[in-house]
């Protein structure tokens, strides 16, 4: 397990700066919105569609600064996941913005397949 250290640095940005500024922001929320916040975030639909491609996406990043290929294979699974629920999701509601969301992560998984 060799750490690339370019890899790493994109990494610890990319993460790192987002994660500072959502803390932050989570930290000034009054009491209520902090509840509002928790249940939304612990919702199934949160869960299987954010959630998993959120997460897919952190392992996929991963694997490119440790390069444990297997990190890449579940990142993908998980994207794929959350893609398909997100579809089903907004399938409801709009369905062209459905098939836009399905064909853009599509290509995002093209190109991490490579």
């Amino acid at each position: 397990m060799d750490v690339n250290t370019d890899a790493l640095v994109y990494f610890l940005v990319g993460w790192g700066i987002p994660l500072i500024v959502v803390g932050r922001a989570y930290w000034k929320m009054s009491a209520e919105d902090k509840e509002d916040v928790r249940s939304d975030f612990s919702s199934w639909r949160f869960i299987s569609t954010f959630g998993f491609i959120l997460s897919g996406i952190f392992l996929l990043h991963a694997e490119s600064v440790i390069g444990v290929g297997i990190l890449k294979i579940i990142g993908i699974g998980l994207v794929v996941l959350g893609g398909i629920f997100n579809t089903f999701h907004q399938w409801k509601e709009e369905k062209v913005k459905s098939i836009l969301v399905l064909a853009l992560l599509s290509f995002a998984i093209f190109l991490n397949i490579k």
